[in-house]
């Protein structure tokens, strides 16, 4: 995220106070201005992270038009369907005894919530249905739990009694959401009223105190069971019906509201900025793995490349000079990767100071690769005075040498190549472990992951290319 952190600190502090900010919403859309500004991606990058960055711009979406989602939890069968549907006045939310009927996310705008309440006019009130979080095998719908809890800007718990350990514990994981939380005690027609009060006393005394305020624990009755009644017909007769009682749902309507008029500008910000911090992360990890993947592609490229070139030229000096050229060429073209743009004079700074920094390595690769012409060169020499006699020989010999130096190339540009990446990375910087532990490091790894070898397996197809 892009805002400081001390400032989402004091806004979550003020939330938690009660206190309402009037430019929390001036200050989000500056924040994600500032978020989407500073991702600095590619065109490539922008195609390949486009949901993610959709996402993100569609946020000023939700500032602008006010939109606050409140979203139901709870097991199975407490109710959470009914409940949406009392708050709304209609049978919208699929109700049903089997286990687990809400199978995904289902949402719908509640158009009479916010009525002329002041600080909510023109606010868009979604209400959002959830699985069960107790659904056997849910662990794809347990996602779809925690992705709705990480959007909503309240959170309605629903139980229908006394709560369970499951009920504890899933009601602290959202609390870790820090989204405001209402506890909602649903089906208390089902209960005596003297047990109906000591279980609500209980719940909001001992077993929430530690995670809910007292006033958020509402009792409702969404959906009370039918009870018969007695109907006398015009004839005299009577005949047995069914009749269901008109919802309690006012307690929890009124709660609502009241949280809204005093936080609602608040929440809406909070909620887009933690949406957008978590957004961003994936973003830039994304963007982190892409650059990573394009650059270890093009590291290895130019390793073997280096090889070739140090292995197929013959003029002594040349060839090293030769190798040099490219191993620049390549942290020039990964400063483009990085978006962070080098010249070649800098480019040939930092292969000096990775050179150094190998020591006895980069030492022993260039004179490797000095003697390696040297005896090539002889080799060549041999073969015509020897009029051609010794050209099997002197081939073989000269075969070997090149492989050996230009594996000897190829190792040094792939070590070089990774530090690059990794001060790149690093924004340019080396970090704490300096730059000869770092370089260090990627030979020791090149060494044991057996890079080597594979590079020369790529050697030699290029060297009998």
């Amino acid at each position: 995220m892009t805002m400081p952190t001390e400032e989402l600190s004091s806004l979550l502090e003020e939330l938690e106070e009660g206190a309402v900010r009037d430019d929390a919403v001036s200050m989000a859309r500056a924040s994600l201005e500032s978020t989407l500004e500073g991702l600095k991606l590619s065109p490539e990058e922008e195609g390949l992270l486009a949901s993610e960055v959709a996402q993100l711009r569609g946020l000023f979406s939700k500032l602008e038009a006010k939109t606050i989602e409140i979203a139901a939890f709870g097991m199975v069968s407490r109710g959470k369907s009914s409940v949406l549907n009392a708050l709304l006045g209609r049978e919208v939310f699929e109700v049903g005894a089997t286990h687990g009927t809400t199978v995904s996310r289902v949402e719908e705008e509640w158009r009479r919530g916010a009525g002329e309440r002041p600080g909510l006019e023109g606010a868009r009130l979604i209400l959002v249905d959830t699985p069960g979080i107790d659904e056997v095998g849910g662990e794809g719908r347990e996602a779809l739990a925690l992705d709705a809890a990480r959007r909503a800007d309240i959170i309605l718990f629903i139980v229908s009694g006394d709560l369970q350990r499951g009920e504890l514990e899933a009601l602290s994981a959202l609390r870790e959401v820090q989204k405001p939380i209402i506890l909602v005690f649903n089906q208390i027609d089902r209960y005596p009223e003297v047990d109906r009060e000591a279980i609500h006393a209980k719940i909001k005394d001992e077993r929430v105190a530690h995670l809910i305020r007292p006033d958020d624990v509402v009792m409702t009755s969404a959906r009370p069971d039918p009870y018969q009644v007695k109907i006398l017909k015009a004839d005299g007769t009577a005949e047995i019906a069914w009749e269901r009682p008109a919802p309690v749902i006012e307690p929890l309507k009124t709660r609502i509201l009241d949280v809204l008029e005093r936080e609602g500008k608040a929440l809406v910000a909070l909620n887009t900025l933690l949406i957008a911090g978590d957004l961003h992360s994936e973003i830039v990890a994304r963007k982190v793995r892409i650059r990573d993947e394009a650059a270890n592609q093009m590291i290895w490229n130019f390793a073997v490349a280096t090889g070739a070139a140090v292995g197929l030229n013959p003029i002594p000096i040349a060839d090293v000079a030769g190798g040099l050229a490219l191993d620049v060429g390549m942290i020039v073209a990964l400063g483009r990767v990085y978006g962070l743009p080098l010249t070649r004079r800098t480019a040939a700074s930092l292969v000096r100071d990775m050179m150094l920094a190998l020591g006895a390595m980069g030492a022993v690769g260039i004179a490797t690769r000095l003697l390696a012409s040297g005896v090539r060169s002889s080799l060549a020499g041999v073969t015509i005075l020897s009029g051609g006699l010794a050209a099997p020989l002197t081939l073989l010999g000269y075969a070997a040498f090149s492989l050996a130096q230009a594996a000897t190339a190829s190792t040094t540009s792939y070590v070089l190549g990774h530090g690059a990446k990794t001060y790149l990375r690093q924004g340019c910087q080396w970090g704490p472990r300096g730059i000869k532990t770092v370089i260090q490091e990627i030979l020791a790894q090149a060494q044991a992951d057996s890079v080597v070898d594979r590079l020369k397996v790529d050697l030699k197809k290029k060297l009998k290319g």
